[in-house]
């Protein structure tokens, strides 16, 4: 048996990194090749804790159901399970992830530009994005978890693009 934690890792690692590199592409900015490692690295650890995550909020959100506290049906656990997520857990990976971003640069810090935005994405992209996720088998969620990563990247790196030609115009 694979280790489900491994694959979540490497799903992530692959798959986040790939959608960081056409981002920064898209925008021209330069990166050095170690940091790509260092970037899978991150988005590998990443991924192992959204693996626990996914695991406890399916928990979570079913014993909410099994009480009554929630309606029933695949859509309506699907919702919660993604609103739980990205309401509790959501603001943590963001912080998290920018901590560990920083670390690469010799600095101990959470960079705060652009953080607003990176929350904003828990509600327009992750909360309909883990909508589906979750309507899917688990089998399947942490690998559509990871492609939903290098979207997100590359919706970014278009937003980024043309908000860098508006300003050099």
């Amino acid at each position: 048996m694979v280790n489900v934690f491994l694959l979540a890792f490497v799903k992530f690692a692959i798959l986040g990194t790939t959608g960081e590199i056409i981002g920064k592409l898209l925008i021209r900015k330069k990166f050095k090749i170690w940091t790509i490692f260092y970037s899978a690295l991150v988005w590998g650890i990443l991924g192992v804790l959204i693996k626990f995550c996914f695991t406890g909020f399916a928990g979570f959100t079913s014993i909410l159901i099994e009480r009554g506290w929630l309606p029933e049906g695949t859509i309506f656990r699907a919702f919660f399970m993604s609103f739980f997520t990205n309401a509790m857990f959501g603001p943590w990976v963001i912080i998290l992830h920018r901590f560990l971003d920083s670390l690469s640069e010799r600095k101990i810090s959470v960079p705060k530009d652009g953080l607003r935005g990176a929350m904003f994405t828990l509600f327009w992209f992750w909360l309909p994005a883990h909508t589906i996720t979750f309507a899917l088998p688990e089998d399947y969620q942490i690998t559509l978890a990871a492609i939903w990563s290098l979207v997100l990247g590359v919706i970014l790196g278009i937003f980024n693009k043309k908000r860098n030609l508006k300003e050099n115009q």
